[in-house]
């Protein structure tokens, strides 16, 4: 049971603007929630005098901005707030964050060569389950027209894992829609495994990977049966990111829910190496569960 109090919306008012507020719609219309849109100003270090007119300036077209989002959503019956603040990313959000007690927050996705973006720094910044809207799925979203019908949840046994599926089962019976599990067996993990064999013998390398899928596919059993999930599952093998997008993609998923992070993850990371793999590959929204 999905049971949300607010969904944060974040808003940078650029041309992903109107996909990110038709994911937002879509999920308060369905649990409910109220909408709180934010807009950051965002300054590392507070602005010299001089440009306090063009801050002023960008204060208040973000607040016309905002107030014309809110008509637009108030034509859907949903209760919608919005705020617009000046100060450094992570301490606005994490205000607003506290303030609104959200439940979800949602974001667009951008990706820099040579820095990270904000949305790449929200992600690995803030522990709380995050909708993040990209690929092409999403790309022709806008308020009103968003459905979700297939929801697909990569697990890899971790305890994050385990979240993330309990969410996806949550969602798919809130929203109808069809569920899919699936595990990937790393193939540099099978390799890792069969060269710790002792002289090891090249004849026994299917038997080898035979029997480390049959480990997964038992341990995917247990997992579905715990929470109580009929959902179809799979077991595949290769690089766990690119396997994903690739499931994705070729079944038409409307939204991945996955873990922050898997069982090799670092102390203190946030957000694993598979799970940005996916965000900056995935063909559809990606729910990244924590």
């Amino acid at each position: 049971m999905i049971a949300a109090n607010c969904i944060l919306a974040g808003i940078d008012l650029g041309p992903d603007t109107e996909k990110n507020l038709a994911y937002t719609a879509y999920f308060a219309s369905r649990t409910g929630a109220t909408i709180r849109l934010l807009y950051i100003i965002d300054y590392l270090l507070t602005p010299p005098a001089y440009l306090a007119s063009y801050i002023e300036e960008e204060k208040k077209r973000g607040e016309e901005e905002m107030a014309r989002l809110q008509v637009l959503l108030s034509g859907l019956e949903l209760k919608t707030e919005s705020s617009v603040m000046l100060g450094r990313l992570h301490e606005s959000f994490m205000k607003s964050i506290q303030e609104t007690s959200a439940d979800l927050l949602v974001i667009g996705y951008k990706a820099h060569l040579l820095r990270p973006s904000s949305s790449e720094r929200l992600i690995r910044s803030l522990a709380m389950p995050m909708l993040v809207v990209r690929g092409e799925r999403a790309e022709k979203a806008s308020p009103g027209t968003v459905t979700i019908r297939k929801i697909l949840c990569p697990v890899d046994f971790s305890e994050n894992s385990r979240k993330a599926i309990s969410m996806a089962k949550a969602y798919a019976g809130l929203l109808s829609a069809d569920l899919h599990i699936m595990h990937v067996v790393p193939s540099h993990v099978m390799k890792e495994k069969w060269e710790q064999w002792i002289n090891p013998d090249k004849n026994d390398s299917q038997r080898f990977e035979e029997g480390l899928l049959s480990d997964a596919a038992s341990k995917l059993s247990q997992l579905t049966k715990e929470f109580n999930i009929q959902a179809e599952a799979e077991i595949v093998q290769g690089a766990t990111g690119q396997m994903v997008c690739a499931a994705a993609e070729e079944g038409a998923y409307d939204m991945i829910v996955m873990g922050a992070r898997g069982l090799s993850y670092l102390h203190g990371v946030l957000i694993g190496s598979t799970t940005e793999s996916v965000l900056k590959s995935s063909p559809c929204p990606v729910l990244i569960v924590h």
